[in-house]
């Protein structure tokens, strides 16, 4: 639950919207301005740079976290996240498939015969909506992770408990 939702209640929900589209519109327009490869790879490869200065967040920073993340995870992201889902939400019934030519991969949670929640994992490049609009029109929970922005590492503990949240409504 975030500050605003612990100050204004249901409200705030309005608040994260916008704040949430204003973030997207951000790192759209970064994106549009980056040179974009032809070809996205299988894996997303960390390499060691120059640190950069600056602190790091519960899943992100300049550091790689010690904890296991889809860069120190012995396979690619989808079977990282694959791994993930499965062993930590082991009481639903998870699909996943390939989408957009192979560049991502599509889980669907689901809880009896309804559909709980649906995560996207793709490239920061994609500039791809139709899901989450899809989703928003259902009325299904979404979320989105990036398997190639520099410095997200999604630890398995930030991708449980992101995932928990949006499970939880």
């Amino acid at each position: 639950m975030g500050l605003f939702s612990r100050l204004f209640g249901e409200k705030a929900g309005i608040i994260d919207d916008i704040a949430n589209a204003k973030r997207q519109e951000t790192l759209d327009r970064i994106e549009r301005e980056r040179e974009t490869a032809d070809t996205v790879p299988e894996t997303a490869e960390y390499t060691e740079s120059v640190p950069e200065s600056g602190p790091s967040g519960f899943s992100w920073g300049p550091d790689m976290p010690d904890e296991e993340n889809q860069y120190n995870f012995n396979g690619t992201y989808k079977e990282y996240f694959n791994d993930v889902f499965r062993s930590e939400f082991s009481n639903y019934k998870i699909e996943s498939s390939d989408a957009y030519n192979g560049k991502a991969v599509i889980f669907t949670f689901w809880e009896g015969g309804r559909k709980a929640l649906v995560v996207e994992v793709i490239s920061r490049k994609s500039s791809v909506y139709k899901l989450r609009a899809d989703c928003k029109a259902e009325g299904v929970p979404y979320l989105r992770y990036y398997y190639d922005h520099h410095g997200w590492w999604n630890t398995r503990e930030y991708v449980k408990q992101r995932t928990h949240n949006a499970l939880a409504g």
